[in-house]
């Protein structure tokens, strides 16, 4: 009988690779990029306007559509107040300030867990054309014997 865990995590990949393949069928979608990284390192998010500067810009991170991961609004930000940012990311992700200036608005979960794994949008709702990237993350478990 298999672990429940590697059975859980089994079906993450399988959705995640469902939701890739759905995705990729719709050619007016953004390209989708696909990051695995191993549980418990860093996993860089990487988001884009170009070179122009996003100080004073909105942009939002959610996972699978729903949990908010992380939100800049013109210089607030959830590490001045995570009310609104799900639990499972609190104190977790962070952004690069100094990076803002050329247009940079990625974001790094650290340290990551098997919970991670999902589909992750970065958002610029009002920017014209609506700017939207999109990341499959895959976190590998750490098997231990």
């Amino acid at each position: 009988m298999m672990d429940s865990h590697v059975t859980r995590t089994t079906m993450e990949l399988l959705l995640v690779l469902v939701c890739v393949v759905s995705t990729s069928a719709d050619e007016s979608a953004p390209a989708v990029i696909n990051m695995v990284v191993r549980e418990g390192d860093d996993a860089v998010l990487s988001c884009s306007l170009g070179s122009r500067s996003i100080k004073q810009e909105l942009f939002d991170w959610k996972k699978d559509g729903q949990k908010e991961v992380f939100m800049y609004d013109r210089g607030s930000h959830y590490n001045n107040n995570p009310s609104s940012q799900d639990p499972d990311f609190r104190g977790r992700v962070f952004h690069f300030a100094q990076q803002l200036e050329v247009g940079n608005a990625s974001v790094v979960i650290r340290p990551t867990k098997v919970t991670d794994s999902g589909n992750y949008t970065c958002d610029f709702p009002f920017h014209q054309p609506r700017r939207r990237s999109h990341i499959v993350l895959v976190v590998d478990p750490i098997l231990t014997s």
